[in-house]
């Protein structure tokens, strides 16, 4: 199907989307998928729809060789987000590849689970490697120097996030015995390929260590910094300067936490003053502010509009006309509306599963913190009639266990699945009376559908969330409230980033009043009483975890911090005991392996993939069956 042109020497496939954006501009395109790297060159048109495909990569990639369904970049961070603490399927299993990454199986060669990153990474990187390797880096040109800047800021955060995801980090946790790698993988990140890597080498590319890779990203980061030095940039779609103080804020806190690892970065201190000076700096030229509880909890710009959410400094977004992207579970993508829509009505893999919060975290959480507003309460599911305001939760059963006098079905029966069968009201989260802003705005819809007899066992424990808000809060029409935009950075992380930085330099009262700063944004009760550096690094890991819920940020902290998993403990909410996981310091899951494809390529990698540790060896720790675990729903936390 590649037709060469006379005098052509390099062909690009790109997506029929971006032709088709530029395509009236080049007079020779030939009636196929394929331009030349002339023709775009010698096009601002073409060079324009070329970075732009960066944007709509980023929220429809596919890879039909590697069996990847369509999957936004905003999806992938969350099927990371899976293997943490915070995030728990109080539902049906759903999706089984993201049900993978929840419950810890996914396999050494990938197999429709752990394939995904090291597809898409590569994917994302040869659009921007391709955009790279057409412009002439002395160029004077003012707009082919923003695509320059933007091309190397997203490389930046692309290899920055591939490696850590790739690293291998041995285990810890002496409880359980695990497959060690066939060779050293200490400090070992991702093979680079860069514009300037030739297609021969593809099949002996080896894993550099991490150190290089950072070299490399910290690289790109400084020519970012300098082609973007006079950009004015449109949208949110596109980083600029703050983004890549943003970037270096992020590159530096990694680099800190991996001194002990690495064999070339070894000033801690002088990687955390940088990165406090960054994540100032992003601060200051973003003129972001945080979110205020109005913008958090708004039922149809809720975490979903780039325009309207001033915290954000980067952003994906998927247009209403970009239907392959929008949907969800009817056309087999992986839509970040349809994973969180506990509200919607796009697909049975969104409601049905029921991302969720912790409960313990839940718990731990201040009634008085705004973003506590994220997650349904307990009792918007079930309220004893003989509840006492103020007073205790009241639980009430029959003598066969079942649940008694609820006040919000209306029918005796709270298995039932019509909206007729449960009441529209809600008097409010216990005491305060704090009414859900519900995109449907009903209650009995919702409760219809999230109860025992759709899988919820941990009914009514369930802490299902409401952040994520469908498009234009239409929860019925997928095309419209499918297309969503997603926070890649807010300013708000470069205050957590600031306050871990502070620690270190300036000690725990430092950090203190910085993490005050942020919080009491959200809680204006809020005080850290952490008395030492463990206790401050907890309550930090807390409050950014609940901060970032869902947007993928709390992954790469876990792995950094080796904050291990912890839903395993009577009275979780997880809905299998395979997912009531327990691990210090290092979990396996959180690193997976590279795709059979690549290993068959590039056959220096095989003999040092990331080994697989069977969750069979470790999610007995706890419960040994699914009766044991539900035997302890509800009951009080230790």
């Amino acid at each position: 199907m590649k037709k060469t042109m006379k005098g052509c020497t390099k062909i690009y496939a790109v997506a029929t989307a971006v032709i088709l954006a530029f395509s009236s501009c080049i007079d020779e395109v030939t009636p196929t998928q394929y331009v030349t790297e002339e023709q775009i060159s010698g096009s601002e048109s073409a060079l324009d729809g070329m970075v732009n495909s960066i944007y709509t990569t980023m929220v429809g990639y596919s890879n039909d060789d590697g069996g990847i369904e369509l999957i936004s970049y905003a999806s992938l961070l969350a099927m990371l987000e899976h293997a943490t603490t915070p995030m728990v399927c109080t539902g049906t299993n759903g999706y089984n590849t993201l049900g993978a990454w929840h419950y810890g199986s996914i396999s050494s060669t990938g197999s429709n689970r752990g394939i995904y990153p090291s597809y898409v990474y590569y994917g994302y990187i040869k659009t921007v490697n391709d955009i790279i390797g057409m412009i002439d880096s002395t160029t004077t040109d003012v707009a082919q120097r923003s695509y320059l800047g933007i091309a190397y800021a997203y490389r930046a955060l692309y290899y920055m996030e591939i490696t850590q995801i790739m690293e291998y980090k041995k285990p810890t946790d002496s409880r359980f015995s695990f497959t060690q790698p066939e060779n050293d993988l200490k400090n070992l990140g991702v093979p680079i390929v860069t514009e300037k890597t030739p297609s021969e080498a593809a099949t002996h590319n080896p894993r550099v260590s991490v150190d290089e890779d950072f070299d490399l990203v910290l690289g790109d980061l400084a020519k970012a910094e300098d082609y973007l030095a006079d950009f004015s940039r449109t949208d949110k779609v596109q980083p600029d300067q703050s983004v890549v103080y943003g970037l270096y804020a992020r590159a530096y806190s990694f680099l800190a936490s991996h001194v002990n690892i690495s064999t070339k970065y070894k000033d801690a201190g002088a990687y955390w003053r940088l990165a406090q000076q960054y994540a100032e700096k992003a601060i200051s030229t973003s003129h972001c502010t945080p979110l205020t509880e109005q913008e958090w909890t708004d039922p149809k710009n809720g975490f979903n509009n780039r325009t309207s959410q001033n915290s954000w400094m980067l952003a994906t977004s998927i247009s209403e006309s970009n239907t392959n992207a929008a949907h969800g579970g009817a056309w087999g993508s992986f839509g970040f509306a349809m994973l969180y829509g506990t509200e919607t009505d796009f697909s049975a893999y969104g409601w049905r599963v029921g991302r969720s919060l912790d409960r313990r975290m839940y718990e731990r959480l201040a009634d008085t913190d705004f973003r506590k507003k994220s997650w349904l309460d307990p009792n918007f599911f079930y309220e004893s009639k003989n509840q006492v305001a103020g007073q205790p939760y009241l639980v009430e059963r029959d003598a066969s266990g079942s649940f008694v006098n609820n006040k919000w079905n209306l029918k005796g029966d709270n298995t039932l699945t019509t909206d007729s069968a449960w009441s529209k009201e809600y008097s409010g989260r216990l005491a305060d009376g704090y009414k859900y802003q519900l995109t449907s705005g009903n209650a009995a819809w919702i409760r219809s559908r999230i109860n025992m007899s759709y899988g919820f066992q941990s009914w009514p424990w369930l802490y299902v969330n409401i952040k994520f808000r469908p498009h234009n809060g239409d929860y019925q029409l997928e095309d419209i409230g499918g297309a969503v935009d997603f926070p890649a950075m807010r300013v708000e992380e470069m205050y957590f980033i600031k306050a871990e930085a502070l620690l270190h330099t300036q000690g725990v009262n430092a950090a203190k009043t910085a993490l005050e700063e942020i919080v009491k944004t959200r809680n204006p009760q809020y005080s850290c009483t952490a008395a030492s550096e463990a206790d401050f690094i907890d309550e930090l890991a807390f409050q950014k975890a609940i901060e970032f819920w869902g947007e993928g940020r709390n992954y790469f902290d876990a792995k950094r911090l080796e904050l291990g998993i912890h839903r395993g403990y009577k009275g979780t909410n997880c809905e299998r005991y395979q997912q009531a996981l327990d691990m210090d310091g290092i979990y396996v899951g959180w690193t997976p392996g590279w795709n059979q494809a690549e290993l068959n390529t590039n056959h220096v990698l095989l003999h040092y993939n990331n080994p697989y540790t069977n969750p069979s060896v470790y999610r007995t720790a706890v419960f040994s069956d699914n009766s044991e675990l539900r035997s302890h729903y509800g009951e009080p936390l230790q």
